[in-house]
């Protein structure tokens, strides 16, 4: 007799953010040239990190600036293997307004390995700070962002439904795009608990005698019958539609969808393998929708991808003269301005 079991590493991102306040500013400027003050440390994606503040400059920089590290303190113990170059993270780190909304010309973004040793993410000279307004009462408020890829693994029942694929039995019909799509409840519990309870919602007060398969029909606007088609085939056979691998036009558009499908419905792991397969075919084409895309259902890989393809001067000089950034400014101009901040530092 023989057993079987199945397991899975699961990757996600994780995004947190940490605020320090500098209390009593003009007292922090009598601590010496080079030595750091650190701030609590804070907890994202399972390690620990922590900001340095250099009030009159880093060692080896001028003394006349402000200077904040990230330092990453300890790695998850969760994590299935030691990394040996680090931990991969991108974010910002922003000064904020009165508001306590972050000031785009005081903010930087980063996208690199973090190691123990702490890394410079931000600075500004004290002069600048000081007539810049944002200095209320002696105090100032910097807020950091980081986004990183938690991985753990986790022992899982073999949930490969393929042979109930499209098959009888079915207990949930869904209208979508004029066709309707049958599906099993408990299948669709193993995947995407959000579909599972839109079925059960419209059980609600019908009589078990009423009752007739499929029991629950539910209707699915603003999206394609091929792309929810798609998304079932996920939820049964545990990876993409072959079409998608194709890499053309129509496959990437379908990569889109899918992702914002995955976004909608909350299946995170879909989500992560869209985002996957459309950081590998960021173009000229498809920056710029992408970049839209990425903003808009917080996937940080994908825009941190884009934008660094689009600091390519090459590839900003297509997009331009194809009136790209147009779009950007329409859609997402708080993403213009972290494209054009990002430009001035490359």
């Amino acid at each position: 007799m023989s057993s079987r079991s199945t397991s899975v590493i699961v990757a996600r991102a994780v995004s947190g953010h940490h605020l320090l306040k500098i209390d009593g500013y003009s007292q922090t400027k009598v601590v010496t040239h080079g030595r750091g003050i650190k701030s609590c440390t804070f907890k994202v994606g399972g390690h620990s990190w922590l900001l340095q503040y250099y009030p009159n400059g880093e060692p080896s920089g001028p003394d006349t600036y402000i200077d904040v590290f990230i330092q990453l303190v300890s790695v998850s113990r969760d994590m299935p293997v030691k990394p040996d170059k680090g931990i991969s993270a991108q974010g910002s780190l922003s000064l904020l307004d009165r508001a306590g909304k972050p000031v785009p010309s005081y903010t930087s973004t980063f996208n690199r390995s973090f190691t123990t040793t702490g890394i410079l993410v931000w600075y500004t000279s004290r002069t600048t700070l000081e007539n810049s307004g944002y200095l209320k009462d002696d105090c100032f408020t910097l807020r950091c962002d980081i986004t990183v890829t938690e991985l753990r693994a986790e022992k899982t029942e073999d949930c490969d439904f393929a042979y109930l694929l499209w098959k009888e039995g079915a207990d949930v019909a869904f209208h979508v795009g004029g066709e309707t799509i049958a599906a099993h409840q408990w299948v669709l519990a193993a995947r995407s608990p959000i579909l599972k309870a839109a079925a059960e919602a419209e059980l609600l007060g019908v009589p078990e005698r009423e009752k007739k398969t499929p029991t629950a029909t539910v209707r699915i606007d603003d999206m394609e019958a091929k792309v929810f088609k798609a998304l079932i085939h996920y939820i049964y056979i545990d990876a993409l539609p072959d079409e998608i691998d194709k890499g053309d036009e129509a496959a990437t558009a379908m990569a889109h969808r899918l992702l914002e499908a995955a976004d909608r419905y909350k299946m995170e792991r879909l989500k992560l393998i869209c985002e996957d397969t459309l950081c590998k075919r960021v173009s000229t084409s498809t920056a710029i929708t992408t970049l839209v895309s990425a903003e808009q259902h917080h996937c940080q890989r994908l825009k941190a991808a884009c934008i660094n393809f689009l600091l390519s001067p090459k590839n900003m000089e297509v997009v331009l003269e194809n009136g790209g950034f147009k779009h950007l400014q329409r859609s997402c101009p708080s993403v213009l301005m972290d494209l054009i901040e990002r430009a001035k530092v490359a």
